[in-house]
């Protein structure tokens, strides 16, 4: 561990999918104290959380990072010597019709967390982007490095907002240190199902179609959120890390959005008439994402299987109804794709 022995540490959006994740992998270890910054909006989630409040290293302050006052109140109480900023508005179209307050969490909240964690001494601030700010790839892989200025070749108003929430995070580096993390397609338990594998997932549940947008042949690499955190904490616990690493698991063979919905119909017993391929895709819809891991591999951080990962995050669904059976509206509400 960097620093002081069991140091403080501020986790943003620690309600949310994600942050969540990482919270219940510190606290499971004799690591400091943790305060959890999240504003609970739609997509957050105490409940994510239920078991670990008892804890006295715990504490959860709810506030909006985009606020100075809360977010000083965070820095004061805690006095951290880490960082790892979740908290970001995160759906893509979510993001198409209401950019402003992405623009709004995504990069004036990740500049004041920036410039006040820097002032309060803070040591290693964390900063959680995503894949989204290369842009697509239709061959290779994206290393580091290939991040273009600005908005580069970020598509979605989600993926602009991150990638100039990205060049913020870099300008501090002089501050104090600043290490980007830029995971890929995230899934597993706690997911708001919003996103394309719960959302598939709660559909078979209950018998519906799977909705397919456009031929279904874009590609991600899948990541298991609980492998995500193992990632961030191998970055914490570094005495010199990289100042970005990607993090995301090797498909060979890649996997297509068609190939993980015919394996979902089939592991539910779905007959194959299911599966229904829309008339509406998303605007733009980026063909293939891929970044190449070798970094943070080189830290020892290595996924596990994720066909088999896919399958935990089925029966965490089947076995958890009555957490994201009343998110359902909220959920399906963005959505024109039902036929």
């Amino acid at each position: 561990m960097v620093g002081v022995p069991n140091p403080s540490i501020i986790v943003t959006g620690g309600a949310g999918f994600l942050g969540a994740h990482l919270v219940r992998a510190w606290l499971a270890e004799e690591r400091g104290p943790l305060r959890n910054l999240d504003l609970l909006t739609y997509a957050g989630s105490l409940a994510r959380l239920a078991g670990v409040e008892g804890d006295p290293r715990y504490a959860f302050q709810q506030g909006n990072v985009a606020d100075p006052a809360a977010v000083q109140e965070a820095l004061t109480s805690a006095a951290p010597e880490l960082v790892v900023h979740f908290a970001a508005e995160s759906h893509v179209t979510r993001s198409e019709k209401d950019p402003e307050r992405f623009h709004r969490t995504n990069v004036e909240g990740t500049r004041v967390m920036l410039e006040h964690a820097a002032a309060a001494g803070v040591r290693r601030f964390v900063h959680i982007s995503t894949d989204e700010v290369y842009g697509p790839i239709l061959e290779g892989a994206f290393r580091e490095e290939d991040k273009e200025p600005a908005e580069g070749a970020a598509t979605s108003p989600y993926a602009r907002s991150k990638a100039l929430a990205d060049d913020l995070a870099r300008a501090f580096e002089g501050d104090m240190e600043v290490v980007l993390v830029r995971p890929t397609n995230a899934f597993g338990s706690w997911q708001f199902p919003e996103k394309a594998f719960p959302r598939w997932t709660v559909r078979g549940l209950h018998g519906k179609d799977l909705l397919i947008w456009g031929d279904g042949l874009y590609v991600r690499q899948w990541l298991l959120a609980e492998d995500l955190a193992k990632a961030v904490l191998l970055i914490l616990d570094a005495e010199q890390p990289e100042r970005v690493y990607n993090v995301g698991p090797r498909h060979e063979p890649e996997i297509t959005n068609l190939d993980l919905a015919r394996w979902l119909a089939d592991y539910l017993g779905l007959p194959p008439e299911r599966i229904v391929h829309t008339a509406y895709d998303r605007p733009d819809h980026d063909r293939r994402y891929a970044v190449d891991p070798s970094r943070i591999e080189a830290l020892g951080w290595k996924p596990g299987d994720p066909w088999d990962r896919f399958a935990e995050t089925v029966e965490w669904y089947r076995a958890n109804r009555a957490w994201w059976e009343p998110l359902l509206s909220e959920a399906e509400s963005i959505y024109e794709d039902e036929r």
